[in-house]
């Protein structure tokens, strides 16, 4: 492989409380994980505001077959940080009963919103949408396909 692309999510503040849930939710294993307080102690010039040192400065989390990566920062400076409606994580296996048991899994959370009940539709033989405590949007497929 010459390249990858990942998902990267800023979750202003919520890094770290991200990271564990997707760890219980979804199986995450953490491949990397650096606080601001460990910056700090690599590179003295490293400047964070009181009470941030369990912010993540830099993430990689493996889920599947695939890779996210989380941190706290904004990503556009000259905007405002904002996690938008426009962007999801979409997973996807060909095996039913696995699709099934993650979505069963993140709707017991609480804070887990159902924006479409896992159920069959045209083009898969069951599809859930839900939207995590971070705000974040996960679509859950079974697929037909070899991607």
């Amino acid at each position: 492989m010459s390249f990858e692309v990942i998902p990267f999510l800023s979750l202003n503040g919520h890094g770290a409380e991200a990271i564990s849930f997707y760890e219980q939710y979804l199986g995450a294993k953490i491949l990397f994980k650096k606080s601001y307080k460990e910056m700090k102690d690599m590179d003295p010039q490293f400047n964070y505001e009181e009470g941030q040192d369990d912010y993540i400065a830099h993430s990689v989390l493996q889920i599947g077959a695939n890779k996210i990566m989380i941190a706290e920062e904004e990503m556009d400076l000259t905007r405002p940080w904002q996690l938008s409606n426009s962007s999801s994580l979409c997973i996807q296996s060909k095996d039913f009963s696995r699709i099934e048991t993650i979505y069963h899994a993140l709707i017991k959370h609480n804070q887990v919103h159902i924006l479409t009940p896992f159920e069959k539709n045209v083009f898969s033989p069951g599809y859930g949408i839900v939207r995590d405590p971070f705000g974040m949007i996960i679509q859950l497929t079974v697929t037909k396909h070899d991607f």
